[in-house]
């Protein structure tokens, strides 16, 4: 004689994977999304970096991103010839943007907000003529500031914005609709076995 397995917990399963993919991070432990003091991100400040002309590249120098809530220093390599630097695994978060050559140090003009997963271009020209505005904590005395000489937001990842959320969520219920039909016609298909 042979026995028929319960099915009744396939629809179940379905609806928790499509609530579980739907939700996401929303169901996670409430400590999880605090941010901590050790926190890296995905985040990204790059550009080129000029002298005082606004024309001709820095070489020599690095950029250090601060985030001003922690007070965590982010640092690129120092620049070549081409003047080009990179800050990379940024947290979301506001900063500070100084830039070190020849012991000198240069405060950018303003802060920069940065959401999770953002990578922004920012280029930047040192002015030891001109003051900065504020100094900045844990670090010396400015000569001067920095100036922003170009910009370019870079887009977020496609899937981390509210339109890739919406898919991704469309998507789970449409799977989960799917495994639910199948188990649901297995279960009308299925015969009892005659012994």
């Amino acid at each position: 004689m042979a026995t028929r397995r319960p099915t009744t917990a396939r629809p179940l399963l379905a609806v928790v994977v499509m609530f579980s993919l739907a939700l996401g991070p929303g169901l996670s432990d409430s400590r999880a999304a605090q941010p901590s003091s050790a926190e890296t991100g995905h985040g990204s400040i790059h550009g080129t970096l000029y002298q005082t002309d606004e024309s001709t590249r820095l070489a020599g120098a690095k950029v250090t991103a601060i985030n001003v809530r922690t007070g965590r220093q982010y640092t690129s390599n120092v620049t070549s010839d081409n003047g080009d630097y990179e800050v990379q695994g940024l947290p979301a978060g506001t900063y500070d943007v100084v830039i070190e050559v020849a012991g000198n140090v240069f405060v950018a003009d303003h802060i920069l907000d940065l959401g999770p997963g953002e990578g922004v271009s920012k280029s930047y020209s040192v002015q030891p003529q001109r003051p900065a505005n504020r100094l900045v904590a844990k670090m010396p005395p400015p000569k001067g500031s920095a100036t922003l000489v170009g910009e370019t937001a870079v887009q977020a990842p496609f899937w981390t914005s509210t339109g890739g959320k919406t898919l991704i969520a469309i998507l789970s219920a449409g799977a989960a609709l799917a495994i639910y039909d199948a188990t649901k016609s297995k279960k009308h298909e299925a015969s009892p076995s005659s012994p």
